[in-house]
């Protein structure tokens, strides 16, 4: 029942346009993701910031825990905590510029839409092959 409501919480969140990292305590919520997921978001991904610098986000999911590494510029940390659940994710990386990245994320189309808590606008991140 729990995992249900959790669930149904996160999409309601993500289909209202609410980051979950400013709309609920970072991993309040219990996700659940099937095999397929781990493929979906499995790779390197690369944009841009705002500023201009060069971002990687390198993503690898099993079950429904994700882990990687976020690089902007020539700074980079690991994710020490990741979820993910079918087009969407949260995570939370070790400081980069002194500060840890609190972040979520949802696939549009081949594309991830990456919102990092005190950013205003969503980076748009493609796959690198």
């Amino acid at each position: 029942m729990k995992r249900t409501l959790a669930s149904a919480a996160i999409a309601i969140l993500f289909a209202t346009g609410h980051s979950v990292s400013t709309t609920v305590p970072t991993f309040a919520l219990t996700l659940v993701a099937d095999q397929s997921t781990a493929n979906a978001w499995d790779g390197r991904w690369q944009g841009t910031t705002v500023s201009g610098q060069p971002l990687v986000l390198q993503l690898r999911v099993q079950d429904q825990r994700m882990t990687g590494k976020l690089t902007v510029g020539k700074q980079s940390a690991n994710i020490v905590e990741g979820k993910a659940l079918r087009d969407a994710f949260a995570l939370v990386t070790g400081p980069i510029d002194g500060r840890r990245v609190d972040a979520t994320g949802r696939r549009v189309g081949d594309t991830i839409e990456l919102t990092i808590e005190g950013v205003k606008e969503p980076l748009m991140l493609t796959r690198m092959t």
